[in-house]
This record gives C-alpha cells, sequence and structure tokens, in this order.
C-alpha cells in the first residue's frame, strides 16, 4: 500500500507540472503578499522581512513542501524595492525561483496607487531516475533527470489606504514551454482585495479578504475568502474557505509592533489517497527607520 501511495503522490505532482495551478497557493496569501504582487514592495513603509513555510498533506512524504523568504522596503520618496526566494518541493520534482521587484507609489485620493515590476529565473528540477518501485522499470520517461532554467517577469497593480486595499497582478507573464517535460509553466492573474474595520467602542477589528486566481482555458477560477477578528492590534484569528477545495484556520501574533508569527492549518474537502491537512508557519519582522521613527499600530495588510 505505501509503494501504491507513493507513486499515486508521484503522478498528481508530475501532473501539477503539466496542468495550470503551478503556482504555489498559500492559505495565508493575506500575509505573503509579496510572492503574487510586485506592487506591494515597500508598500508597509518599513524595511519588512517575512520568512514562510507550508507542508502540504502532512502525512506523505512525498507531498508538497514549501519554503519562501521575501524582503522589500521602501526607497527614496515614492519607490519600493524587493526581493523573494521560493522553493517548492513535490516529490523528485522541485522548483526554485529568485525574483526582484520594483515599485512606484502615486497619491491618489486617500490613499496610494502602486505599480510594481518584476524579474527573476525559475529552476525547474525532476529527478526522475529516482523514483523506484516502477511497474515498468524500462519506462523512458523515468530515465533521465530534467533540468530547465527559465527567466521570467511580472506585473501588478495596489491601491491602499490606511483601512482597505485592492490588487491586481500577473507574477509570471511568460508562458515558458518546459520540453523534456512536455509541460508548460502557464500565466496566472490574480485579484485580491480586503479591509480592516474598527468595531465600534471596541479593541477589536474586523478583517475579510478575498483572492480570486485564474488561469484562463486552463484550469477553474479559484476563489479564497477569509474573515478575522483583530484583538488590540496583537492578536489575529480568522477563518477561510478556497471554495469546493478547502477550510483553514489561522491565527497571528504579534510580540511586538514589529515582530509577528503566525500559523494556519488548511483542512481539504477532496481526498487525495490517505492525505490529512496542510500547515504553515510564517514569521515576520518590520525594522525600524534610522531616523528614529517608531511603528505605534501595527500594518495588517
Amino acid at each position: 500500500m505505501k509503494k501504491i501511495i507513493t507513486l499515486f503522490i508521484c503522478f498528481v505532482a508530475f501532473s501539477q507540472l503539466s496542468n495550470a495551478q503551478q503556482d504555489t497557493h498559500y492559505t495565508g496569501y493575506m500575509f505573503n503578499s509579496l510572492i503574487t504582487n510586485p506592487a506591494y514592495a515597500g508598500s508597509r513603509g518599513q524595511l519588512s522581512a517575512l520568512a514562510y513555510y507550508r507542508h502540504q498533506w502532512a502525512n506523505i512524504p512525498t507531498a508538497p513542501r514549501d519554503i519562501s523568504l521575501s524582503v522589500h522596503a521602501p526607497f527614496k520618496e515614492k519607490s519600493g524595492l524587493g526581493v523573494y526566494i521560493e522553493n517548492d518541493k513535490i516529490g523528485v520534482h522541485n522548483r526554485l525561483s529568485l525574483f526582484a521587484s520594483y515599485s512606484y507609489r502615486i497619491p491618489m485620493g486617500n490613499g496610494q496607487l502602486s505599480a510594481g515590476l518584476q524579474g527573476g529565473v525559475l529552476n525547474y528540477t525532476s529527478n526522475l531516475s529516482e523514483v523506484k518501485n516502477l511497474t515498468n522499470q524500462g519506462d523512458p520517461i523515468f530515465s533521465d533527470d530534467q533540468n530547465r532554467l527559465l527567466p521570467n517577469f511580472g506585473l501588478g497593480l495596489l491601491y491602499f489606504t490606511d483601512l482597505w486595499y485592492v490588487g491586481f497582478s500577473i507574477p509570471h507573464l511568460l508562458n515558458n514551454e518546459i520540453i523534456e517535460l512536455e509541460s508548460a509553466q502557464r500565466r496566472h492573474y490574480f485579484l485580491t482585495a480586503g479591509t480592516v474595520l474598527p468595531l465600534n467602542n471596541t479593541d477589536i477589528k474586523i478583517r475579510p479578504t478575498i483572492m480570486l486566481k485564474s488561469v484562463p482555458s486552463e484550469a477553474p477560477l479559484s476563489v479564497d475568502l477569509s474573515c478575522s477578528f483583530i484583538f488590540k492590534n496583537t492578536f489575529l484569528v480568522g477563518v477561510a474557505h478556497r471554495v469546493g477545495d478547502s477550510f483553514s484556520i489561522f491565527t497571528e501574533y504579534y510580540f511586538t509592533p514589529t515582530l509577528r508569527a503566525g500559523y494556519a492549518y488548511d483542512y481539504p474537502l477532496k481526498k487525495v489517497a490517505t492525505a490529512v491537512g496542510s500547515h504553515e508557519f510564517f514569521i515576520g519582522y518590520d525594522f525600524i527607520k534610522d531616523d528614529g521613527e517608531r511603528i505605534i499600530s501595527p500594518r495588517f495588510f
């Protein structure tokens, strides 16, 4: 049975390289915005760093494991710079991404409109020769390892005020062909929005968010909804639903106005072999400016 499950997961992993939904889909997308939208660079007003880890289908050794590190900061008066590195491992397949971002902000109404560009490379590696216990040991598809270095670039827009935001992005514009793997990297479209609303005469805020993800003609529209409560600008707890796919709970705690950490648990509605839920952990830090400015109230997006 273990051999059957392992081969099944390898098949699912290989299929994920061939179908449309290739970008990592984080339950805590609202905490990890630079990964999907380069216009987010510098929007927190401080040098900001975030480390994120996703452990999907926790009881299956060959299931996806994702880790990312992003750093971004304002640059001069209206610009922002950022960089992120992300590693996505699925069985014998590995995807390593390194991208740099630039944004430019324009005051507009009560908020700011930020336009962003990013460029970088994705390195796809498939160690197919490591797959064992094949029914057909002579299958040529598992005889050679594959490696592809794929340059790409993306763009995004973000409008934000102190209380709400809306963004649109295409992180990877090029539909790169991965010839030996008989698959392609497909263009993904993201639309995100959220707000933070204080409840009258309380120390509680409510934060609903939404993310729409589309890969036209390749995959159905993905809809993520979340709603969370923030207590005394320190503790956040919420629930989320990926329509037709999963339910989630998540939390975030601010140890100080600059240091935060969080966790999310994703329970799948679609069963995959003996898979159980997925875990996500993150920790972030906003560095204080050299001019001595202090953060009185943390940013929640």
